[in-house]
């Protein structure tokens, strides 16, 4: 194993205050399969990706989620941990097919950059022969400006946004597949 990795040993602890802030108010479903809240989401994700972040260690293995007593009735505890294993199921699929309606963007963008760039570049090189000719030089810089914004468009979709897609989607299975447990605080 990498030196600057540890085995994930860690509980992420991840309180509220009220069961209201885990689910969402308008899904009407039973607890085991409502959606959580934005904020719970948010609060769950980022719990396990704060400590990681910090000592360069991969994610904790262990979701431990705190609510007051009286929202505990018993039985909700396994109905809130099935509640986030699927809402993040469900999470991890739809980050999924957004990566593939971003890969087809990409690939459409890089079509319009190629029927961009192409007029451009040989505009690019009409214009380096008129060197001096200080109209020509504008035309020129913003062509290779043009250029530059074009290409990068579809570097960005294919490169950058997917690979924060796969990480996000990666998470969200692992927080699904992982030991969660809800106590009272």
């Amino acid at each position: 194993m990498p030196e600057n990795q540890t085995t994930a040993n860690a509980t992420a602890q991840v309180p509220f205050r009220t069961i209201a802030h885990i689910f969402d108010p308008d899904d009407p479903s039973p607890d085991e399969c409502r959606e959580l809240s934005d904020r719970a989401e948010e609060q769950i994700f980022h719990s396990i990706l704060d400590p990681a972040k910090e000592s360069r260690k991969v994610l904790c293995d262990r979701i431990e989620i705190t609510l007051p007593s009286t929202d505990l009735a018993p039985g909700r505890d396994q109905s809130i941990a099935s509640a986030v294993r699927s809402h993040f199921r469900l999470r991890a699929v739809e980050v999924q097919r957004n990566m593939r309606l971003t890969q087809r963007v990409g690939l459409r963008e890089i079509r319009l950059t190629l029927a961009v760039c192409i007029p451009s570049f040989l505009g690019i090189a009409i214009c380096s022969q008129f060197k001096g000719d200080p109209l020509a030089e504008v035309i020129e810089n913003v062509l290779v400006i043009f250029c530059w914004v074009t290409i990068w468009q579809p570097f960005q979709s294919l490169v950058f946004d997917r690979w924060t897609q796969s990480e996000t989607a990666t998470v969200y299975r692992k927080i699904a597949d992982m030991d969660i447990s809800v106590r009272a605080a």
